[in-house]
């Protein structure tokens, strides 16, 4: 809940969301931020069932007890749907994670007014950059809205294991979708798994794409290691403790 004179600042990506915080702060205004901790761009969307995207989290990524990471998302539709002014929702087009946490968040606000602020490279920027969008947030439109949440319907008809931003938005794609670029990064030599999904990444800041993270990054090396694909060395289920090379 918001005080009366609090806005609601909605951000997809913890560290935005921190540095948003920074910058109400410093710039002396009343908000309150709230962000949702789940990642939309990959694993189950059909329908809102934390069990299911647990099961897929821990058989895929190897990561388990996401079901609290969906569950401490859900606070943050009611704060949106409660809150006292339309809700401002901060939105990273370049960035296949912010994409989809946005469309998850619309298609749960009926027809709640909200405004919002798209903004690049979002999660890179400093508070006093920040600082400079706290009053450029629109209406959503009519129109947008419909897009949006059409949108949101298709991906969920779909219901890929992974989505990705392309030509015309957030479009879905296999599990395989990033293999060929983690072997591009792959080398006879043995190399730190951590080194080769950290070169990837990198990728994607020069493109100014943001289409994944580490936990889906790491994920895939790991399956194409267990496949004989790579070497590997040491403890697959950390990236800094274990090794990674092209077959000898």
């Amino acid at each position: 809940m918001t005080s009366e004179n609090s806005q609601l600042h909605v951000v997809f990506g913890r560290s935005a969301a921190g540095t948003l915080q920074q910058a109400l702060q410093v710039a002396g205004r009343a908000g309150v931020v709230v962000g949702p901790y789940d990642d939309f761009s990959f694993g189950p969307i059909d329908k809102d069932d934390p069990n299911a995207r647990a099961q897929w989290v821990e058989n895929e990524l190897g990561y388990s007890d996401w079901q609290e990471i969906f569950e401490d998302s859900l606070p943050v539709l009611s704060a949106s749907i409660e809150a006292s002014k339309p809700p401002i929702a901060w939105i990273s087009p370049d960035s296949a994670h912010s994409v989809a946490g946005f469309l998850w968040w619309l298609s749960h606000m009926a027809d709640t007014e909200c405004q919002i602020l798209d903004v690049p490279r979002l999660s890179l920027l400093h508070a006093e950059t920040m600082i400079r969008y706290l009053d450029q947030a629109e209406p959503l439109s009519a129109a947008r809205r419909a897009r949006s949440l059409a949108l949101w319907r298709q991906l969920q008809a779909e219901n890929a294991p992974l989505r990705i931003l392309g030509e015309i938005g957030l479009i879905s794609a296999p599990l395989e979708h990033f293999d060929a670029v983690l072997l591009d990064h792959a080398k006879p030599e043995w190399q730190k798994m951590a080194r080769i999904v950290a070169g990837v990444l990198v990728d994607f800041s020069l493109e100014g794409i943001y289409q994944t993270g580490d936990l889906v990054l790491m994920a895939r090396l790991a399956d194409l290691a267990e496949a004989g694909i790579l070497e590997w060395r040491g403890d697959l289920g950390h990236m800094a403790g274990c090794e990674i090379r092209l077959p000898a």
